[in-house]
């Protein structure tokens, strides 16, 4: 399953509903219903609207109201919260809820006398909503340095003996339809494009055998970092954590469809480029000994999101140096799990 976080364009309008269905399209900011209120949605795999966004908690609402299911907004609301992080940190009980909504909305594709989905405001065209990030704040973004060996190597650094982490600020996310800002202060933005791991379960002291048990799926990441205050200035985590240098997206894809974490093709185009190029495979710390490894220091919580390495390619390993500069487009490939694209602009004067 592809889990989005959702925001309806102001523009996109809605028809009236039939009675049956009015108390679902209730107008509002504030839980989302509105539009620039966040949802959790996911994509249609399949269908005449492939590739359209479900709003999962009304689709849940409405099979369970046509299931004569009392208070059946409060029960959706109960089983599959709105909001990402919310659902994460329910995850064992709100996958099984989002799988029924989703089936429930393949089913009535194809019933002529299925309700109007789209007039309830549960399947939106693709056109009609903006995307943001699938895990828009997590609680904790911890990343992994030189954790491909290629990419140790051009930055003239020996392949670490154990996991060397760090931590990005949670305020640097930004979502698949949000650009890049590069600082004034900065003149030397890279690029790293990586596979993240999105966390459903608490998990302290793992064993690294079933360390992949605690994720619930995976995206696609920008590691974006600004190496004059990184490396020449050691200010390791502000180079990391400026505003915009944390792009994740499209989508959350769930752990069961993506498969085996080191068996992806990764690569990195800039501006039509082809910079970095991977398997995932090749990481020195799999993604189970990563999680296994942090987890004998911290507790890893639902919606955290763990950054597991960049292949060698990197702008700063290039002769001359390829930094990032407006207009550039970065994407981010990630084998079964999708497309991070990303524009690039200048910081503007205020």
């Amino acid at each position: 399953m592809q889990l989005v976080t959702f925001e309806r364009r102001h523009d996109a309008g809605r028809g009236a509903l039939p009675a049956l269905h009015a108390s679902l399209a209730a107008a509002g900011s504030g839980d989302g219903r509105g539009p620039g209120g966040r949802r959790l949605g996911a994509v249609l795999p399949s269908g005449p609207r492939a590739g359209d966004v479900v709003d999962l908690n009304r689709a849940l609402a409405l099979s369970l109201a046509l299931g004569d299911v009392g208070a059946p907004e409060a029960q959706a609301d109960s089983l599959l919260p709105s909001d990402a992080l919310a659902c994460l940190r329910r995850w064992d009980e709100a996958l099984p809820a989002a799988r029924r909504a989703l089936d429930f909305v393949a089913a009535m594709q194809g019933r002529y006398d299925a309700p109007d989905l789209e007039r309830a405001g549960i399947v939106l065209a693709r056109r009609s909503v903006r995307l943001a990030a699938p895990v828009p704040r997590p609680g904790k973004i911890l990343a992994v340095a030189c954790n491909y060996a290629a990419h140790a190597a051009e930055r003239g650094a020996a392949p670490p003996g154990e996991p060397v982490l760090f931590l990005k600020a949670p305020s640097a996310v930004i979502g698949p339809e949000d650009e890049i800002v590069l600082p004034r202060a900065s003149a030397q933005v890279d690029f790293e494009g990586e596979l993240a791991v999105v966390i459903g379960r608490s998990a302290r002291h793992l064993p690294e055998a079933d360390a992949l048990a605690c994720v619930a799926g995976y995206t696609a990441a920008n590691d974006v970092s600004a190496r004059d205050f990184q490396n020449v200035r050691g200010q390791h985590f502000v180079g990391k954590s400026c505003d915009t240098f944390a792009p994740l997206g499209p989508a959350l894809v769930t752990a069961d469809e993506v498969g085996d974490p080191q068996d992806l093709a990764i690569h990195t185009v800039v501006s039509g480029e082809a910079m970095q190029s991977a398997r995932t495979k090749e990481m020195i710390f799999p993604v189970a000994a990563l999680l296994a490894f942090a987890s004998r220091l911290m507790t890893l919580e639902p919606g955290d999101v763990v950054l597991t390495g960049t292949p060698a390619g990197v702008g700063a390993g290039r002769t001359p140096p390829r930094w990032l500069r407006e207009g550039d487009v970065v994407e981010v490939v990630v084998e079964r799990v999708g497309t991070l694209r990303s524009h690039v602009v200048q910081e503007r004067e205020r």
